[in-house]
């Protein structure tokens, strides 16, 4: 059976010849105007598949490039300030040993003392760096200042507000590095050792004894024993009076009539009846004492309370248990606490305290300050040895700027390796992306070319074959 060919046929063939060349023709102007083989998922779904996540690699690579180039950055930032604060500690070092000099007197001390908080002043500056809106040394918080300098009652300390976090940012492929080190493990850097006692100047050794374990004072401090009164247990005739007592603890006492006295600590008796009389103990110390007669009881002991502080007197322990081995002393200005055996404790006095290994950058420098403007009266001497100790404490506080300096050094270094891998790794996926989405610009010119000599003979035939005329249509 034969197929009977249309003029509709005719018409509708050489509409889709037509149409399919110029969409062919349309198709690679596209792909030589664009460079590229695939514009669309249908021009070939399965190259699609692999070209979206080539895509997506070199979006995330360029992300990581940025990334390394802001860590670079910041960690130089951070390594100069480091590097300023270096060479203050270095100055700091050169001054105390100038300082500790037996030939300076008074006003020269005093002048060190004054280039001393003027660099007291600048590392806390350093320590607030930043870099555009950003605190280098506050770790991840970036509220308020890290490090504020806080002035009462003649006292000095530099308060942290950061936190102990380092700021993540990813440099690599599952590689990621600190941006920051935090300021406290720097200028606050501390490794506590051993808590000692030893007696002020002018006081005679207290009794108090450090029990090692639980302080959180740092570089030099001071612990006060005054007497607090007497306890309960003291004899009903017995009453502290108005005068100086240095005695504390528990006291014996030994009553006699006719004539009436009264003896405390194996010490000389006493006439009584006395107001605010004067009770030596066999041991020199003193009790102030209003006695109005004998009581029933003639022989005891009673208790002597004391009164423990580090700061100043504003907060004050009391003390009438002299058997406990940890009484926890606070310092209301500092917010810090020590520890005291009072089982030896026996007399009122001062006892200078040191907190070794807690000397950082910022303690180092405000106790020298004070050491060198002497507002507590110390014998030349006396600061003389105490600014040569420091000099110790002066080398390990740099060490802990040196060490992260050399931690920022180290890190900031290893950016370059990681730019090299990133850039390393982008140019591997672009080939990749190139090899399956480019096209071959020769030859898409050439087919381009072909597929419009197509074209256009396709027009040619079709418009030779489709007669529009009632002439041609007769014939």
């Amino acid at each position: 059976m034969s197929i009977r060919i249309t003029q509709g046929m005719l018409y509708s063939r050489a509409l889709i010849d037509v149409q399919r060349g110029l969409s062919r023709y349309s198709q690679l102007q596209q792909e030589v105007a664009t460079g590229r083989r695939i514009n669309r998922p249908s021009d070939d779904p399965a190259a699609a598949l692999r070209i979206l996540p080539l895509r997506n690699d070199l979006a995330d690579l360029e992300q990581l490039s940025g990334n390394v180039s802001l860590a670079r950055e910041t960690l130089d930032t951070s390594t100069a300030s480091l590097e300023d604060a270096s060479s203050l500690m270095q100055r700091v070092r050169e001054l105390t040993t100038q300082a500790s000099n037996g030939t300076l007197s008074d006003s020269d001390r005093q002048s060190i003392g004054a280039e001393v908080e003027q660099l007291l002043s600048q590392l806390v500056g350093i320590g607030n760096s930043r870099r555009g809106d950003r605190y280098l040394f506050g770790g991840t918080e970036n509220g308020d200042a890290p490090f504020e300098m806080v002035s009462e009652n003649g006292r000095t300390r530099i308060v942290y507000h950061g936190n102990h976090e380092s700021l993540e940012i990813d440099v690599a492929p599952g590689v990621s590095t600190g941006l920051n080190v935090p300021g406290d493990s720097i200028f606050q850097a501390r490794s506590r050792g051993a808590t000692t006692f030893a007696a002020a100047h002018g006081s005679a050794s207290t009794g108090a004894v450090p029990t090692g374990a639980g302080d959180t004072g740092i570089g030099f401090g001071r612990l006060d024993v005054t007497f607090a009164g007497l306890h309960t247990d003291a004899p009903s005739t017995v009453s502290a009076g108005a005068g100086t007592s240095t005695a504390v603890g528990p006291l014996a006492y030994t009553f006699t009539t006719g004539p009436n006295t009264l003896s405390i600590g194996g010490g000389p008796a006493v006439n009584i009846p006395v107001t605010d009389g004067t009770f030596t103990t066999s041991d020199g110390r003193t009790l102030s004492l209003t006695v109005t007669g004998v009581p029933t009881t003639l022989t005891g002991t009673f208790t002597a309370r004391a009164g423990l502080s580090t700061d100043g007197g504003a907060t004050v322990t009391d003390v009438s248990d002299f058997s406990a081995t940890g009484v926890q002393v606070a310092d209301s200005f500092a917010g810090t606490v020590l520890n005291v055996d009072v089982t030896a404790l026996a007399r009122t006095g001062s006892e200078d305290v040191k907190f070794a290994g807690t000397f950082d950058a910022f303690t180092t420098l405000v106790t020298l300050r004070d050491l060198l403007q002497n507002d507590a009266g110390l014998p030349n001497q006396n600061v003389r040895d105490r600014i040569a100790q420091m000099l110790t404490e002066v080398d390990g506080a740099h060490d802990a700027v040196l060490d992260g300096l050399r931690e920022l050094g180290f890190r900031s270094s290893s950016m370059d390796v990681l730019k090299n891998r990133v850039e390393g790794l982008r140019v591997s996926r672009t080939e990749s992306l190139s090899s399956v989405e480019d096209t071959d610009i020769a030859e898409a010119i050439l087919e381009l070319q072909r597929q419009d000599l197509s074209y256009q003979a396709a027009l040619q035939v079709s418009a030779r074959v489709i007669q529009t005329t009632l002439q041609g249509f007769l014939r």
